[in-house]
């Protein structure tokens, strides 16, 4: 099998933030919080069985991004995250399944009219740009009812498919995907073969959420 898709790397998840300023097109200026840090890589087994959902798909809309406790609506003890939401048909299941063929991803960056967040722990996305993607529930502290998914183990989740020169995917990981060069099109053994990799570790642990809980 080619590269697998993460090495088994323990580390400290370090954030630092920094705070400066942009200006707009209107000369009014932009708090800007860059949350710059090292996320704990997590194994390939890892990665498919935490993961709900696994799809290739096609990002269709960019939605605005919102705060997740604007006005303190959910008290001060509650974080308050600018979060977007990235809406995704998809064009192949891995794994699970959904009854609309559309998922929405969300990840915690973005930009409203006075505020950019940036992350290095969640990747870009583009309108149109082919992906392949780990998602999860949202169980965090600032989880909601809405139907959403989360990318399993943030940035380790996406996997850029496009032929997009601006596309690219996290160069912090080894991944499954290399570069699509024969004809253009993707490598669908390599897609297969993921697939198996995916049976097979829902066969070695088809109780995982339990174990987890252990």
């Amino acid at each position: 099998m080619k590269k697998s898709i993460l090495n088994i790397i323990s580390l400290m998840c370090c954030i630092t933030i920094m705070l400066t300023a942009t200006s707009c097109g209107n000369n009014t200026k932009k708090e800007e919080i860059v949350v710059d840090g090292i996320i704990p890589l997590i194994s390939e087994s890892e990665l498919i069985l935490r993961s709900d959902l696994i799809i290739e798909g096609t990002v269709s809309e960019i939605m605005d991004s919102k705060w997740s406790n604007p006005n303190n609506e959910k008290g001060e003890n509650f974080r308050n995250v600018l979060q977007t939401d990235i809406v995704v048909n998809i064009d192949n299941y891995l794994f699970g399944e959904r009854d609309d063929n559309q998922a929405i991803v969300r990840i915690d960056k973005g930009e409203d009219e006075n505020t950019i967040v940036s992350s290095d722990g969640y990747p870009d996305f583009e309108v149109n740009e082919k992906v392949l993607l780990f998602l999860s529930r949202d169980d965090s502290d600032i989880a909601t009812d809405e139907d959403y998914y989360v990318l399993t183990g943030m940035r380790q989740g996406k996997y850029d498919l496009s032929e997009s020169e601006n596309s690219r995917s996290s160069d912090t990981i080894n991944t499954y995907i290399s570069s699509m060069e024969v004809d253009n099109e993707r490598d669908t053994e390599v897609i297969d073969e993921l697939k198996d990799k995916i049976e097979k570790e829902h066969n070695l642990h088809p109780n995982y959420s339990e174990e987890q809980k252990q």
